[in-house]
C-alpha cells in the first residue's frame, strides 16, 4: 500500500514545491519592478522638487490664504444684493392691524477716494509677504536640490576612483603574498600593503553609506517613491561669471531687496495720503423715488465712497389708513437732495506732524535700501573670492596626491627590489613605507574634501546672488 503510495506523493510533492517556487519567483520579481531605475537630469529633479516638497506646498498655500484675505476685503467694492423683510403687528382694542413689508437691497460701489483703507493695505501687505516668503523657500528648495546634486556626484565620482584604486591595491596584495612567501619581502611589508588595502576598502564603505544617505534626501525632496533607484544623467555646470556679472544678478534676484521695494512704495503713499487730513469731510446723498446716491466718509479713516442704492418694495400689504404705521408711508416719491460740508482750518500742526513722520520713515527705508545692497555687494565679492581660493586650495591638493603617491610608489619599489638605487631614497626602511602610506591616505582624504569645499562654496555664491538659474 504504501509503495503503491509513493510515486503518486512524489509527483503532489513536486507540483508543490513547483506552485512555492513559482510563487516566490513572482514576488521576488514584484520586489525588483517596484525599484524603479530613475535617471534624472538636473532640470526635472528641480522640477519634481518644486512641485512635490511640503515646504514648498505649505508656503503655496500661505499664499492661497493671503489671497483669499485679500478677495475678502475687495468684496465690498462689488455690487450687493439683499432682500429685507419686515413683519409689525398693532391691536389696540377691537382694532388689529398687521404690516407686511419686503424689499430689494441692490448697491455697489461707483468710485472711492481717499486713504486705502487699512483692511485693504493689511491684506495686500500680507500677499506681498508671502509671495515673498513663497519665492525664498522655493529658492531654498533649489539650493537643496543642487548641493545633493553636487554630493552625489562627487561621491560617486571618489567611489569610481577608490575603486580603480582598490582593484590595484588588490592586485597588489597578491604580489606581495607570492613574494613573501618565497621569502622575498618582509611580513610587514605584506601588512602594510593590507592596511593599505583596508583603508581604501573602509573609505569606500563610508563613501556608499554617504551616497544612500544623500540618495534617500534627493528622493525625499523630489518626492519620488521611496524604494526607487535614483541615477544623476549629468553633473551641473561650472558657472562661468564675472564678478560684476555676479554683483548684478545679485541686485536683480535678492528677495530682501525686493521686499524693501515694496516697502518703499507703500510709504511714498503713506506719505501722499497725509494730504487727506486737509481735505473737507464731505457727507451727501441724492434720491429719486427708490434710487439712491451717496457720498458718505467712514469713520475709521480717510476714505469717501460713492455708492449707488436702489431698494424697491417687492411686497407691501395694504394698510388700514387708521392704523399708526399709515404715518411712515413705504413707498418713496419726489427727490431729496442733503448735503453736509466740514472745513478744517487749523489741527495744531497733526497732519503737517504726521507728514513729517512718514516722510521720516520713508527716508529710513531708502537709507536701508542703499545700505542693504552695499552688503550684498561685499558679500558677493567676498564668496567670489571664496570660489577662486578654494579652486585653487582644490588644484593644489590634487597636485599633492600625484607627489605623495609617486613617492609611495617608489619608496615599495626601492624596498621591494633592494637594488634600485635612487637619489634621495637611500637608507629606506618600512618605517618610511608606512609613513608615506599614511601620508597618502591622508592626502586623499584632504583632496577629496576639497573637491566638495568648492563644490558649496560655488553654490553658496549662488544663494549670496539669489541665483536659481
Amino acid at each position: 500500500m504504501n509503495k503503491s503510495l509513493t510515486p503518486l506523493a512524489t509527483c503532489i510533492s513536486s507540483i508543490f514545491l513547483l506552485i512555492v517556487s513559482q510563487g516566490l519567483l513572482f514576488k521576488g520579481v514584484g520586489t525588483v519592478s517596484a525599484q524603479e531605475l530613475v535617471s534624472l537630469r538636473s532640470n526635472r529633479a528641480i522640477e519634481l522638487a518644486l512641485q512635490n516638497n511640503e515646504a514648498v506646498k505649505k508656503a503655496e498655500k500661505v499664499v492661497e490664504r493671503a489671497k483669499a484675505n485679500l478677495r475678502v476685503s475687495k468684496a465690498v467694492y462689488l455690487p450687493q444684493v439683499g432682500i429685507t423683510s419686515e413683519y409689525q403687528r398693532q391691536k389696540n382694542g377691537d382694532f388689529d392691524d398687521k404690516n407686511y413689508l419686503t424689499r430689494a437691497q441692490m448697491s455697489v460701489i461707483l468710485t472711492q477716494f481717499g486713504e486705502i483703507p487699512k483692511g485693504l493695505d493689511t491684506a495686500q501687505e500680507e500677499v506681498r509677504k508671502a509671495e515673498i516668503e513663497y519665492e525664498r523657500v522655493k529658492k531654498q528648495t533649489i539650493h537643496a536640490v543642487r548641493n545633493l546634486w553636487h554630493d552625489i556626484t562627487l561621491t560617486q565620482e571618489e567611489i569610481t576612483q577608490r575603486q580603480a584604486t582598490e582593484v590595484e591595491l588588490q592586485k597588489k596584495l597578491k604580489s606581495t603574498q607570492i613574494k613573501h612567501e618565497k621569502k622575498r619581502i618582509p611580513y610587514l611589508s605584506r601588512l602594510n600593503t593590507e592596511l593599505e588595502l583596508s583603508e581604501q576598502q573602509l573609505d569606500l564603505n563610508k563613501l556608499q553609506r554617504r551616497l544612500d544617505v544623500d540618495t534617500a534626501e534627493l528622493i525625499r525632496l523630489t518626492g519620488l517613491d521611496p524604494l526607487a533607484q535614483v541615477v544623476l544623467s549629468e553633473s551641473l555646470p561650472d558657472d562661468d561669471l564675472t564678478l560684476e556679472a555676479a554683483v548684478e544678478l545679485a541686485l536683480a534676484n535678492r528677495l530682501d531687496l525686493r521686499d524693501l521695494q515694496g516697502e518703499i512704495v507703500r510709504q511714498e503713499w503713506l506719505v501722499v495720503e497725509t494730504m487727506w487730513n486737509r481735505f473737507p469731510e464731505i457727507s451727501a446723498e441724492a434720491r429719486y423715488k427708490d434710487l439712491h446716491l451717496i457720498l458718505q466718509q467712514h469713520q475709521q479713516n480717510r476714505t469717501w465712497d460713492a455708492k449707488a442704492l436702489y431698494d424697491p418694495v417687492i411686497f407691501d400689504r395694504e394698510r388700514d389708513a387708521a392704523s399708526i404705521f399709515a404715518t411712515d408711508p413705504h413707498i418713496q416719491d419726489g427727490w431729496e437732495l442733503r448735503f453736509n460740508l466740514n472745513i478744517p482750518l487749523y489741527d495744531g500742526n497733526k497732519t503737517a506732524n504726521l507728514r513729517s513722520a512718514e516722510i521720516a520713515e520713508l527716508d529710513r527705508l531708502q537709507l536701508e535700501y542703499i545700505e542693504k545692497t552695499k552688503l550684498i555687494k561685499v558679500a558677493v565679492r567676498r564668496d567670489y573670492r571664496e570660489v577662486a581660493n578654494a579652486k585653487e586650495r582644490m588644484e593644489i591638493e590634487q597636485k599633492r596626491v600625484k607627489i605623495i603617491e609617486q613617492r609611495l610608489r617608489t619608496i615599495e619599489k626601492v624596498l621591494e627590489e633592494g637594488t634600485v638605487e635612487i637619489q634621495g631614497y637611500r637608507g629606506l626602511t618600512l618605517n618610511d613605507a608606512f609613513q608615506a602610506q599614511a601620508q597618502f591616505t591622508e592626502a586623499q582624504r584632504v583632496f577629496y574634501q576639497a573637491r566638495r569645499d568648492f563644490a558649496k562654496v560655488k553654490e553658496k555664491l549662488r544663494e549670496t546672488m539669489g541665483w536659481t538659474e
